[in-house]
């Protein structure tokens, strides 16, 4: 496991091919941006609760926290970096991430324990949507890639 911290998160990569497809909406350069995005670790930020339970004691739970859209759906937010995490959290209010990759936001939704769409990076820079069929879409090509590369 990579033990690094919150301020050492960087995409360079993902934010220039995000960048990309943004400016050219075309097969190339959404190809581009799957393969960063695959590759990132991303910020989200969550709410610690801690829960008081007969047995066991108190327990932590963690609540990953969403945003709206203009249309009324919610998703989960990503980060590239502590910069665009300050750019929502500018009151300061929130001081918890968790750093993460697609497989952890595939794990998350395919649960569907609640009526999120997908999770959108950057909602206050690049903001890049990316839908719940998206990423298990992503996440079964990277695996047969992965499963292809290893012979099996």
């Amino acid at each position: 496991m990579n033990n690094q911290s919150n301020e050492e998160i960087k995409n360079p990569e993902l934010i220039k091919a995000m960048n990309a497809m943004l400016k050219h909406d075309n097969a190339a350069t959404r190809g581009g941006m799957a393969a960063a995005l695959m590759e990132a670790r991303l910020l989200s930020p969550v709410q610690q609760q801690t829960v008081l339970t007969e047995k066991g004691g108190p327990s932590t739970r963690v609540k990953f926290e969403d945003i709206q859209n203009t249309e009324g759906d919610r998703y989960y937010m990503a980060f590239t970096d502590m910069d665009e995490y300050a750019k929502w959290n500018a009151d300061q209010t929130h001081n918890q991430a968790l750093i993460m990759t697609m497989e952890d936001f595939g794990n998350i939704l395919i649960r569907n324990i609640n009526d999120l769409k997908g999770f959108v990076i950057n909602p206050y820079g690049e903001n890049v949507s990316i839908s719940k069929s998206l990423l298990l879409s992503l996440l079964k090509q990277w695996e047969a890639k992965q499963n292809s590369a290893r012979g099996n």
